[in-house]
């Protein structure tokens, strides 16, 4: 490793003109040893390809703190940086990013594919049994403008948010779509400091630089904010039937497709929303309290909720609080990654009480359900379906 951390630096003074003549033949030796080395060093040379990649990878510092999932998107802006510095920092970070001679050989690059970005993402093979569900992990894809993607997963390291530059943002800043799949979770910090946590099958929609007056993002699936408080630049949060006026706060939102509802949960601060078929109308929450926003009547009911509970999901467990069987299921199978069938419908509707730990393997999440709701879990064996059925 020390040895590879050497090259690195040769490396780097060799690209931004300073190496010694010394430390320019140890280089050369080193790329004389194998044309993979020369062919990876000239990839390094070409600027066009490497600022591309490293726009994108620039907004991304992938990180995971011990106990709570880290993903960072990050547009960072550093005025008048010389094309040279520009440069060697991005090629800097490229190599801190790929870390040994062995992912020197082979670095990630950017897909320039159009469609679904989903397609980056290792699909999990087939279940056979109870045990071959597991629980998700970070990982997301990050899509900009032009349709290029990169895949982003636990075991992926980006540039270091200190040292990492990037050329001055365009006078449009371009807009990023982060998406993650069922089976997955992510965290993200924007360009304005707010923190965002995305859980299965959730994406956000927003700029790489806010502009002046106003913060806007748009979500699908569940969302937690946390965000920076700005007054000359209020912060909103759009869904498909709705908009979130931030005053600097921390809220959740849940707002599935394919759920009857969106969920608006207030934890600290202050928010207001107007929904998008009455924007005119403003309806203001207190902290504590829930906004129900039906898909089908649209109209908005309020209830009083533990915000704790709502976002428990942030912290590690599934709690829930006189929840149908079926929404439970709907957490369960985004987070592990399975389809299910009731073998009888009425069981959708039992009510369930409890605590799941979010990072257990599936069968003893399920063992929850089965001792207190007398229920059973099995595998189909046709189409991998999980079959929930009386016990």
């Amino acid at each position: 490793m020390d040895y590879d951390r050497h090259i690195t630096r040769l490396i780097y003074l060799r690209l931004i003109g300073t190496i010694s003549p010394s430390d320019n033949q140890r280089l050369e030796e080193w790329l004389d040893a194998d044309q993979a080395h020369r062919r990876f060093f000239e990839s390094l040379s070409d600027y066009d390809t490497l600022s591309e990649e490293m726009l994108m990878r620039s907004a991304v510092d992938y990180r995971r703190p011990a106990l709570d999932m880290t993903r960072i998107i990050r547009s960072r802006r550093r005025a008048r940086i010389s094309r040279r510095i520009i440069r060697a920092a991005a090629i800097l970070a490229a190599i801190i990013a790929i870390g040994t001679t062995l992912l020197f050989l082979s670095p990630v690059r950017l897909s320039t594919s159009i469609g679904d970005s989903r397609q980056h993402i290792a699909e999990t093979p087939p279940a056979k049994s109870l045990d071959d569900f597991v629980a998700g992990s970070p990982k997301a894809t990050v899509t900009n403008s032009t349709g290029q993607t990169i895949s982003l997963s636990a075991n992926e390291s980006g540039c270091d948010g200190a040292d990492c530059f990037i050329t001055p943002p365009s006078p449009t800043p371009e807009e990023l779509c982060l998406e993650v799949p069922r089976g997955g979770e992510f965290k993200i910090i924007l360009e304005d400091s707010t923190e965002v946590w995305l859980n299965s099958e959730s994406t956000i929609r927003y700029p790489e630089a806010f502009g002046s007056d106003e913060r806007r993002v748009a979500v699908t699936g569940e969302v937690y904010f946390q965000v920076k408080k700005d007054p000359s630049r209020p912060f909103y949060v759009e869904t498909d039937r709705q908009v979130v006026r931030v005053y600097g706060t921390s809220f959740n939102i849940r707002a599935y497709n394919d759920e009857p509802a969106t969920y608006t949960t207030l934890e600290t601060g202050s928010i207001s929303l107007s929904q998008s078929s009455a924007p005119s109308g403003e309806l203001f929450l207190s902290q504590g309290h829930q906004a129900i926003l039906d898909h089908t009547s649209d109209r908005i009911n309020m209830s009083v909720v533990d915000p704790g509970v709502v976002t428990s999901w942030r912290h590690g467990r599934f709690i829930f609080e006189n929840q149908t069987l079926e929404r439970i299921m709907r957490d369960l199978s985004r987070w592990y990654d399975f389809h299910y069938e009731f073998t009888d419908q009425s069981l959708s509707s039992r009510i369930f009480m409890g605590s799941i730990p979010r990072y257990s393997d599936f069968r003893t999440a399920i063992q929850v359900l089965e001792n207190c709701g007398h229920i059973r879990f099995t595998v189909s064996p046709s189409d991998n379906k999980i079959l929930i059925s009386e016990e």
